[in-house]
């Protein structure tokens, strides 16, 4: 391992923030470098100096990172109350029995006013989805209902890339640029939610699907966007009326510091077709081998692996995807690299990476944070780093009354969870 005084993996080993391989990688470098030992030597100094006189009476400001998940939970605590998930769904219970009685009678009302009027039941090419959950699945309690299918329709199965080469963590050295999938399934997460509160049992860990299961959630990323437009441009205002659009697809993303590494941050990308038609679109993540030093895709998991060919590039209309990537930086507040696209074989705006400490995460990024957490621990990866401990940690920190129902019953599906 080659390191130079300001790598930022000497700190993260001094601090514990380094898994047992790096830490060890880091500390062979240094016994034959006495610039790097004195570098070692000076930020131990320093986080002594910072222990002793800025340190709280209980909890001191240098943690591991278990440490720095659980004080930001507990930051939560206020006024002395604790959180249960039990009391969420005591408060989603006031607020779901009034609201749902309250759409019933509208519903009702509605009918009653159109059936004089209606000749003629109108022609539905595609049946609307039902809104009740399977029978088969036992809910905890009967306060939490099971959201209905989004108005996204997923992609077929037969297009989806359950093919795709793992190599883990990359380096950009070796593996410069990055392929991305346009797309995922959806239905990994009612499975899952069978298997642990119908089975009472954790599923398998070839049976987790993380891509699926985040995608389950409708999205909404504040970071940076670009907008792909037809070519040639024939739009014009005058037809916004008439259906016609020059928008072909849509890309935003979404950076922030990753809950389970703190030395890492999470890119989170959405690819959006548009309103019409299907659309081509491809895209490529280009790491900056400068500053970034490793990263890799979130899911996508395969016992078989694509070795030739490319990924399937179709995007349906008003479809949403989005992709989870944990990239480790070498250089702290740096350019991370640039995503670089196209849709129907023309060149769209590209985006930046880049992640700004001082800005902070929407809360959809911060519930997709946990989806992914939820995801790698019942999938059994990053142990070690995500415990039950931690994972209802960052659980309580999106916990509220507030939530939308998918949302609060994906909380009581992890409190299940680790309870088994």
């Amino acid at each position: 391992m080659k390191l130079h005084p300001e790598d930022p993996r000497l700190t993260a080993c001094v601090l514990g923030e380094l898994s047992a391989e790096d830490a060890a990688a880091v500390t062979r470098a240094a016994a034959v470098n006495p610039t790097l030992q004195t570098v070692i030597r000076e930020t131990e100094a320093i986080q002594q100096i910072l222990t002793c006189h800025l340190s709280g009476p209980v909890e001191t400001l240098l943690q591991s990172q278990r440490d720095m998940i659980l004080r930001r939970a507990r930051e939560l605590d206020r006024g002395g109350r604790s959180f249960s998930f039990s009391a969420l769904r005591e408060a989603l219970q006031v607020l779901l029995i009034p609201a749902c009685a309250a759409a019933v009678l509208a519903l009702t009302s509605y009918i009653l006013l159109k059936m004089p009027q209606d000749k003629a039941p109108p022609l539905v090419k595609t049946p609307t989805p039902k809104v009740t959950p399977p029978a088969t699945v036992k809910l905890p309690t009967p306060s939490v209902i099971t959201p209905p299918p989004l108005s996204v329709s997923p992609a077929p199965v037969e297009d989806l890339p359950v093919v795709i080469a793992q190599h883990g963590a990359m380096a950009p050295a070796d593996f410069p640029t990055l392929d991305l999938p346009v797309h995922a399934g959806k239905l990994n997460l009612p499975l899952i939610s069978k298997t642990i509160r119908d089975d009472r049992k954790l599923p398998s860990n070839t049976d987790v699907r993380l891509e699926e299961i985040l995608n389950a959630f409708p999205l909404r990323l504040s970071g940076v966007a670009a907008i792909s437009r037809a070519v040639p441009n024939n739009w014009h205002p005058d037809n916004r009326d008439t259906g016609m659009t020059n928008h072909v697809a849509t890309l935003s993303t979404e950076i922030i510091a990753c809950p389970w590494k703190p030395s890492a941050n999470l890119l989170f990308v959405s690819i959006h077709g548009n309103a019409l038609t299907d659309c081509d679109v491809r895209i490529a993540f280009h790491a900056n081998p400068e500053n970034v030093f490793r990263y890799r895709l979130l899911g996508y998991a395969s016992g078989a692996r694509r070795t030739t060919g490319s990924l399937p590039s179709k995007v349906a209309a008003k479809s949403v995807t989005t992709i989870a990537i944990e990239i480790e930086p070498a250089k702290p507040d740096s350019n991370l690299g640039t995503l670089e696209w196209s849709t129907n074989g023309n060149p769209a705006p590209s985006i930046s990476v880049a992640h700004r400490n001082d800005a902070d995460p929407s809360d959809d990024a911060r519930f997709a944070a946990l989806v992914c957490s939820y995801a790698q621990w019942l999938a059994g990866e990053q142990v070690g780093n995500i415990d039950k401990e931690i994972l209802a940690a960052l659980a309580r920190e999106i916990a509220s009354a507030t939530l939308s129902t998918d949302r609060a019953d994906f909380l009581n599906l992890i409190d299940t969870s680790l309870q088994l």
